[in-house]
């Protein structure tokens, strides 16, 4: 059956978020200091140019209507669609060159010479100037240009060192899959670190963010650009290995402060090195956050920061370590401690609900996604969690209600339609299943677990090679680490007759997982149909030692003991998959076999029967009991018995039928 999964904030989405900016000389009175440069390539500054802008505020610009600082946002952010999309931020105009400012993930991918295409303000596209990408020192900030002749506004730079933790902060970009649509979220800024961070990310906020807003604005409520969005705050590789949304809680941005030192020609380097404040403490523990090995470090910041300032965003981080790190119910109680400091923090619910969720406690775990959603209605990963946890429970149709709310608010969303599509197909829709892995896939082709499940539900539509080339996918994006896409091929290659190719396979999941009982099972039923009856039963022995409930591999040791002539170590075998899972027809098949085998003719029809009973449609059964009662002389029931599994498809019986039954 494929897997489905949740998120946190471990489940949540995250989407990602200015008075005008102005040319010339035409300055309001809340200015304190101008400072006009040109720079050119090098980075040397040169004379003042009237044309060209670069706005340093000193002061912090008094708080504007959210309208206002809105069409500042709109105003100097751009889009930009190349080897990535995100979004971008005017700073400079010199001439007709402008210079905007991105996040260096979002361009570091561009190749020498591809296009990139940047979109301002008025729908305009624009060609990069080729050669001009420069990452500003190892920060995840860089500086691109292009020309034009229309003038746009440039974005007024302030000073971070003015902001402080708890106040609003505004966020803006571009989606993906908004059609060009800027998102402007306004949110609390958690911390503003002086230490250096990996990436810069000393900026951390809880504006709503989504995929394409990295390099947007940050922006004071004065509308001064004072950061730049970074990175979100869902946990991907969780999310995509759990199925429920994993969310960190905070996004991080990388300080103005970085481009300021390269605007005039300075090392671009962080202040400090050494952690002082709590800011500092709860920077550096969300850098980690998420880092397998680094979870009690996570902790210890947090104790750090929670010694100098009560935070509920250090609770966050502790219990986000400790939810890591097995520890559920501690991670609830610092979850609970988060909440009574922020009672609006969504992220903690939603991750409270996924701990919930972990602990068997599902209805818990919906009480905690609808308290999210109350406070968020548009929280599409409380959704998809809480449809999670409804298809654990069985409710696969208000399941597949909550995709549906999650998808209709984020598009992008491809844990949910990963979700979806595993829901569908528990539901018995392959095809809808195909349709909305293939979905998931193409927001995220790197999704591997979405290609192994559609890969799953082709092989059970008959399509073993397309299944084989989903799992070829999937391995190919995580060789080291997928011993599901590894064990699912075999068993596709198993299906066409690759015998070896299948061994070799389930070789490889065990060599990742040395605990899978299924593919030490597997390979024995493998063995066992190569005539190596040994190795048959030394793999279905680890399968068992593996798992004692494990009912496959006890049918599978009977196979290989029938053929090695103990009967009734087979028997044995058989009675104990029968005990394990009563619902088997194969085993009381296998089992009346051996019973036939020893003359036992009565013993045998009552295993058939008893297969018959499970799956009425099971032809061998049907033909294997008419030659038990043929040996009765019940020549009646014999051939009713042979009828009937020829009806079925038995070629065997088709072919003794005319010779039984004439």
């Amino acid at each position: 059956m494929p897997e489905a999964c949740s998120e946190d904030s471990r489940i949540a989405t995250v989407l990602e978020r200015m008075d005008r900016g102005f040319v010339g000389t035409n300055v309001t009175s809340r200015m304190i200091a101008l400072i006009v440069l040109s720079l050119n390539i090098g980075g040397i500054v040169a004379a003042p140019v009237l044309s060209t802008t670069l706005f340093l505020f000193q002061a912090p610009a008094q708080a504007q209507s959210q309208e206002a600082v809105g069409k500042v946002a709109q105003a100097i952010t751009v889009r930009i669609e190349g080897a990535t999309q995100g979004s971008g931020v005017l700073v400079k105009r010199d001439g007709n060159r402008y210079t905007l400012l991105t996040a260096w993930h979002v361009v570091s991918g561009q190749r020498a010479g591809e296009e990139l295409d940047i979109y301002t303000p008025d729908g305009q596209r624009h060609q990069l100037e080729q050669g001009s990408i420069k990452r500003l020192g190892q920060v995840d900030m860089a500086v691109l240009s292009f020309s034009s002749s229309t003038a746009y506004e440039v974005a007024r730079v302030g000073d971070v060192k003015n902001l402080s933790s708890g106040e609003q902060v505004v966020v803006a970009g571009f989606p993906i899959g908004s059609n060009g649509q800027i998102k402007v979220n306004y949110g609390k800024l958690v911390a503003n670190a002086a230490v250096g961070i990996d990436q810069g990310y000393q900026l951390l906020y809880r504006n709503e963010t989504t995929a394409g807003m990295s390099g947007g604005v940050v922006l004071t409520t004065g509308g001064l650009l004072v950061g730049m969005h970074g990175r979100g705050e869902l946990d991907n590789v969780k999310t995509q290995s759990s199925g429920v949304a994993v969310k960190t809680g905070t996004n991080q941005g990388v300080p103005i402060s970085y481009y300021k030192q390269y605007a005039v020609g300075e090392a671009v380097m962080a202040s400090t090195t050494q952690a002082i404040s709590a800011d500092d403490y709860l920077a550096q523990a969300r850098a980690l956050l998420g880092k397998k090995g680094s979870e009690q470090e996570v902790i210890r910041l947090a104790n750090q920061a929670l010694a100098l300032r009560q935070s509920g965003d250090a609770y966050f981080y502790r219990a986000y370590a400790k939810s890591a790190l097995g520890d559920k119910q501690e991670a609830i109680a610092d979850y609970n401690q988060a909440i009574a400091i922020n009672p609006q923090l969504t992220a903690a619910y939603n991750n409270r609900g996924n701990d919930k969720s972990d602990l068997g406690d599902k209805q818990g775990a919906i009480a905690e996604y609808n308290q999210a959603i109350a406070i968020n209605p548009q929280y599409a990963i409380a959704y998809s969690n809480r449809g999670f946890a409804k298809s654990e429970l069985g409710d696969k149709q208000e399941a597949i209600a909550d995709y549906n709310q999650a998808i209709a608010i984020n598009p992008q969303y491809a844990t949910a339609y990963y979700n979806r599509g595993a829901t569908k197909y528990d539901l018995g829709d392959k095809q809808g299943a195909i349709a909305d892995y293939n979905q998931a896939i193409a927001i995220n082709p790197q999704y591997a677990k979405a290609y192994s499940n559609r890969g799953f539900a082709k092989s059970e539509l008959g399509d073993q090679q397309g299944a084989i080339a989903d799992y070829s996918q999937a391995i190919a994006i995580n060789p080291q680490q997928d011993a599901d896409a590894y064990y699912s091929r075999g068993n596709a290659k198993r299906s066409l007759g690759d015998s070896q190719g299948a061994i070799a396979d389930y070789s490889q999941a065990i060599t990742i997982n040395p605990k899978y009982a299924k593919a030490y099972s597997n390979r024995s039923g493998v063995r066992f149909d190569f005539g190596d009856n040994q190795g048959a039963i030394a793999d279905a022995n680890q399968a068992i030692a593996i798992d004692p409930q494990y009912a496959f591999a006890y049918m599978n040791r009977g196979n290989a003991k029938r053929s090695l002539g103990d009967s009734q170590g087979a028997i044995a075998d058989y009675n104990q998959a029968i005990a394990i899972n009563p619902k088997d027809h194969i085993v009381y098949y296998n089992r009346g076999l051996v019973k036939s085998d020893l003359g036992d003719n009565q013993g045998a029809i009552a295993d058939y029967n008893q297969a018959i009973t499970n799956n009425p449609k099971y032809d061998a059964a049907w033909g294997a009991r008419g030659l038990a009662k043929s040996q009765l002389d019940d020549r009646i029931g014999a051939c009713d018995d042979m009828r009937k599994s020829a009806s079925l498809g038995s070629s065997v019986a088709q072919r003794l039928l005319p010779q039984m039954c004439q």
